[in-house]
């Protein structure tokens, strides 16, 4: 029988002996999993998924969460070369500014002690890596960072490691990945195949494939010949930066040479020359915040020292710069000073720049991006086709042929009157040789007449036109489309316009076997008591007035009817009434800017009650007696950012009929401006529909419009309501 003390020390003993048991099954580090150790790397491919979470690994912290575990072919336009189906994207995964560890359960390790795995992003070293521990050691047996990625040339890319842990056979290891970078540019890892090599031979294939991925996209050599009068690769038709070299920071890399086929905003074209282009955004892929500079091979300026290029987007701080070869002095910088959102946003504008003193100067070109975002949004810039040491002929031959591609283009956004805008832009560009093109100089205007037979042909008065300077005399009426779509092709001095509507008037300029070809509007009129023109339906704005400065023209009409029934991705509605509505997207006006429209006289008769459907945070309608004196304000009051891409939730662009009591002024002439006022953020205007005639007043209250909603499409009320007059 033992005494109390032998009892005392056998306790002891055994409670010490069960806690280095519980030690032992539970591990010292982080990866210890209590049970017996892998005999290899738990879903060390990340092909294991088990509803968002981690199969075979731990995190800890924000930065690795499980949605990172992805299938994507490329991640921000980078090829990645992922073993099997899936592997972990940093960028996916969280937050750039996130850090984190993600840990593997324990293995033991076998084979001949060399392990493979694939590396992308984490480009600060001593923040981003990957560690190899024994198990009850906390000093990493290897530690291995990207020093292959360089943030230009590999950024994202999957790069294969190779891992001598011979020395290690036999033990029980786990591995750490961390993050600790709260930056945003590369700040996070991307990682894949976690591999305990078997051979030799597969050590010797791995090593192999990473210096096959480092000749492919590590920087390639840069060549160039300054007794050249061209540069290498001017239109980034290789798919790539060859011919280029960065020469500061990240944003312009190999990364945002992309094919000019793609969208922007979905349904965007950046109409660019040839295949490919750099876009200084990757269409949404790099981030704003990044600067840096790219230039060209030098070369020797020839031919007059004409350069064209093309450039977009470049909002504040971004331009393209002639410098001098010798000295590195930017000799001409140009900016693009047509930026416009959204109506010229990344759209590609083709640029001339006159060096003719410098013919015979070695200089190259050099792409800046110096805009971090705060100096605004559109925080980059896209460049294309670079034609360098041009004649004065090409230059003219250029003009034309760039002219007459626009003109001919038959593609455009379903929301944004894209050509519309662009052609104004190439009808009204400084060009540096006259342009040997016929073109109308000014335009016939729209008119509204009185019902009856009306004179078109007196109203070419104003029209002019002219070819490379030369006046063009030859101008005349072709046809007149009525408004039920019949064709008048004679007659044009007495056109039947008994009907009511807009009737379209084609007129050509003729010189030399050459024709130009445009039209305006005259709009026939029954009575008086409705505004010219009110649902738009003509097409443009023929019937009102703008009565602000900066609005974009083309052919002598203003922009800004379009015929869009919905916009953005998620097809959300404009609610328009007919074919047109007079959109604020598409007037050539920046978001901030301010705009008023004004309508024809009109008689108010009837019950004294009008509407008008108009949408937008900025959106309001003023009504004037014909001398001037305002009696009515209206304001849109729908607009409410939520719920996004819900109408039946918030309200954006979608119009909703506003009914207005006028009755006060029956039998007066009146008139209408429909405004863009002053709003904070989103700040924009949409109308449609005017009515300025109801026999008898409008049952607002139990009226509304049908709309598809966003996203989803299920059908959503958009209720009548009486505008508060608050003059």
């Amino acid at each position: 029988m033992m005494n109390s003390k032998t009892l005392r020390r056998l306790t002891a003993a055994l409670l010490a002996l069960g806690l280095l048991l519980s030690l032992a099954a539970c591990g010292q580090q982080g990866g210890g999993s209590g049970t017996q150790a892998a005999d290899d790397i738990v879903n060390g491919d990340f092909e294991e998924n088990a509803d968002g979470k981690w199969v075979g690994w731990t995190r800890e912290d924000a930065a690795f969460n499980a949605r990172g575990v992805v299938s994507d072919e490329k991640i921000n336009g980078v090829v990645m070369e992922k073993s099997g189906d899936c592997y972990f994207a940093g960028s996916e995964g969280g937050n750039p500014v996130m850090r984190g560890t993600l840990t593997s359960d324990v293995f033991k390790l076998g084979g001949n002690g060399f392990i493979t795995f694939k590396m992308g992003a984490g480009v600060d070293k001593e923040k981003c890596y990957v560690d190899f521990f024994e198990e009850g050691n906390d000093t990493p047996v290897a530690h291995v960072v990207n020093d292959d990625c360089d943030g230009i040339y590999i950024t994202e890319h999957l790069i294969t490691k190779v891992v001598d842990l011979s020395g290690s056979i036999g033990k029980n290891l786990y591995i750490v990945v961390t993050d600790n970078d709260d930056g945003d540019a590369l700040a996070y890892l991307n990682v894949d195949a976690f591999h305990v090599c078997q051979s030799d031979d597969e050590v010797a294939a791995a090593q192999a494939e990473h210096d096959r991925q480092i000749e492919e996209y590590g920087e390639k050599p840069f060549e160039e010949d300054p007794t050249s009068n061209d540069i290498v690769n001017g239109g980034f038709e290789t798919g790539d930066t060859t011919g280029w070299l960065v020469v500061d920071g990240t944003a312009l890399t190999v990364a945002n040479v992309v094919p000019t086929s793609q969208y922007y905003w979905e349904d965007r074209s950046v109409y660019g020359d040839g295949e490919y282009y750099l876009d200084g955004s990757n269409n949404g892929a790099t981030q704003e915040s990044l600067t840096g500079a790219i230039r060209s091979t030098k070369f020797t300026l020839g031919g007059d020292g004409y350069i064209s290029f093309m450039m977009g987007c470049g909002n504040g701080g971004s331009y393209v710069a002639l410098c001098d070869g010798d000295t590195d002095e930017e000799l001409i910088k140009v900016e693009n000073t047509y930026f416009s959102d959204p109506a010229l946003a990344l759209t590609l504008l083709r640029m001339y720049m006159d060096a003719s003193d410098y013919v015979g100067k070695v200089v190259y070109l050099k792409v800046v991006d110096a805009n971090d975002g705060s100096n605004g949004g559109f925080a980059f810039v896209n460049v294309d086709d670079f034609r360098v040491s041009l004649t004065a002929d090409q230059v003219a031959e250029l003009e034309v042929a760039q002219l007459e591609k626009i003109q001919n283009e038959t593609y455009t956004s379903a929301s944004y009157d894209d050509l519309t805008t662009l052609l104004n832009y190439y009808n009204n560009y400084p060009y540096p040789v006259p342009l040997n093109s016929l073109a109308f100089t000014a335009y016939a205007s729209n008119q509204v007449v009185d019902c009856g037979t009306v004179d078109v042909t007196a109203y070419l008065a104003d029209a002019a036109a002219s070819f490379g300077g030369e006046a063009v005399t030859d101008i005349a009426v072709t046809k007149v489309t009525s408004p039920d779509g019949a064709e008048i092709a004679s007659g044009f001095d007495a056109v039947d316009m008994s009907a009511p509507g807009a009737y379209q008037v084609t007129y050509a300029a003729s010189y030399e076997g050459k024709t130009a070809e445009t039209a305006f509007t005259v709009i026939a009129m029954a009575d008086h008591n409705s505004v010219a023109n009110g649902g738009f339906e003509s097409g443009n704005l023929a019937g009102w007035t703008v009565l602000t400065d900066g609005w974009s023209v083309v052919d002598g009409q203003a922009a800004g009817v379009i015929s869009a029934q919905s916009y953005w991705d998620e097809g959300l509605p404009y609610n328009q009434a007919g074919d047109y509505h007079l959109d604020g997207w598409n007037n050539g006006l920046d978001e901030g800017a301010t705009w008023q429209v004004r309508s024809s006289n009109f008689t108010l008769s009837g019950s004294g009650f009008i509407s008008v459907r108009m949408g937008g945070h900025a959106a309001a309608v003023h009504v004037y007696k014909a001398d001037g004196t305002e009696i009515g304000y209206y304001t849109q009051t729908r607009f409410k950012d939520e719920g996004f891409p819900s109408v039946a939730v918030g309200s954006w662009a979608d119009m909703g009929t506003y009914v207005m009591d006028l009755s006060a002024y029956k039998g007066q002439e009146l008139y209408l401006v429909l405004a863009d006022e002053q709003a904070e953020g989103w700040a924009h205007a949409f109308f449609d529909e005017v009515v300025t005639y109801y026999e008898t007043a409008p049952d607002y209250a139990s009226q509304a419009d049908t709309v598809a909603d966003g996203g989803t499409g299920a059908e959503v009320q958009i209720p009548w309501q009486l505008a508060e007059n608050q003059k």
